[in-house]
């Protein structure tokens, strides 16, 4: 486990509900290839603030590096949503290119 993982679980575990340091806990375990727990982390970032479009943009990020198809694309169609209605034009061309490379499966 690397030492941003390290200080960031220690940050959660003192406060569970401070969404920013479960974001960065998430990053931090993308970053290292840890794609379930990240998802997992993003998906409680989610829980905590169902708009973040960002943690959703990497929970199917994470989810398309498991192999998990169909939850990516659940996550990322929600991603493009949510950027839509945040008028949030990159991450909405990310998530679409994502999903294109999903195919229609």
């Amino acid at each position: 486990m690397g030492d941003r993982i390290a200080s960031f679980k220690e940050k959660v575990e003192k406060n569970p509900n401070q969404v920013f340091f479960r974001y960065s806990l998430a990053q931090a375990y993308f970053e290292e290839g840890s794609f379930e727990q990240a998802s997992a982390e993003f998906r409680k970032c989610l829980k905590l603030r169902p708009d973040w479009m960002m943690a959703s943009l990497f929970v199917g990020k994470a989810e398309m590096e498991t192999g998990n198809s169909q939850l990516a694309r659940e996550f990322l169609e929600k991603t493009v949503a949510l950027a839509e209605e945040q008028a949030h034009e990159d991450p909405m061309m990310e998530a679409k290119q994502l999903l294109d490379s999903l195919g229609s499966g």
